[in-house]
């Protein structure tokens, strides 16, 4: 692997961290990671850090958990990461956090009803993963990629979620769409019973998620997070098809 594409990748970790802090989805704690391509590592902030850390602090950590470059010590939920690279091969990033409504949503039976656009998003399927311990074992993290299976995000009851794409932005996009359409539906139900959208277009709305990074350059503007340049950079990465 190049070193300017590990350099690339930490560096989009770091703006992911930051997008997300922003948006309110991680706080004090929580861990985003990215794949490495080709690899069978994966780049993690450190325990605690989240929006503070830089590229230089980001950790390598191999899919067996082993922390195999950086100084800083690894989440103790490490084991979600290594466990869902190892047995999805098509996801390139993960993201675990504590956002407050996926929290609460998480500890309803109702689960996530698919009644606005960004709920449809994960109209295929949101499980809840029923044990609200905190993922620190290959065991706890087997049972919960087992509940995951092929959906894009798991609710951890009482816990938080779980949320994984083919990249970086992609991962915090959706995860950024779940924490607002629970946040949506928790204030829908103190006034009526959600009910799901028709189908009609939802393959539509299933596919955006292959491609759903138009706001990405605008986040990165709204929480001031790198230059013009790089935001330019970002756009022209989108038209692209890199990345995301």
């Amino acid at each position: 692997m190049k070193k300017n594409t590990i350099r690339d990748l930490k560096r989009r970790l770091v703006e992911g961290l930051q997008v997300l802090t922003g948006e309110g989805v991680l706080s004090g704690s929580g861990h985003l990671s990215a794949r490495i391509p080709g690899t069978e590592s994966f780049l993690i902030n450190p325990r605690f850090a989240g929006v503070l850390a830089g590229p230089k602090d980001i950790c390598t950590v191999d899919f067996a958990g082993r922390r195999i470059a950086g100084k800083g010590p690894i989440p103790s939920e490490t084991p979600i990461h290594s466990v869902v690279y190892r047995s999805r091969p098509d996801v390139g990033s993960v993201l675990h956090c504590h956002a407050r409504y996926s929290i609460l949503l998480g500890l309803l039976d109702t689960g996530l009803v698919p009644f606005n656009r960004e709920a449809r998003i994960f109209a295929d399927g949101l499980p809840i993963f029923p044990d609200s311990h905190g993922i620190s074992s290959e065991n706890l993290a087997r049972r919960m990629a087992d509940a995951l299976a092929s959906h894009y995000a798991v609710l951890l009851r009482g816990h938080g979620c779980v949320v994984v794409g083919p990249g970086i932005e992609g991962t915090s996009i959706s995860a950024i769409q779940l924490e607002r359409a629970c946040q949506d539906q928790l204030l829908l139900m103190s006034f009526t019973t959600p009910k799901p959208l028709p189908d009609a277009g939802r393959g539509r709305v299933n596919a955006r998620l292959e491609n759903p990074y138009r706001a990405w350059p605008f986040l990165l503007y709204k929480h001031r997070i790198g230059s013009k340049a790089r935001i330019r950079a970002s756009i022209k990465a989108l038209k692209e098809g890199e990345h995301y």
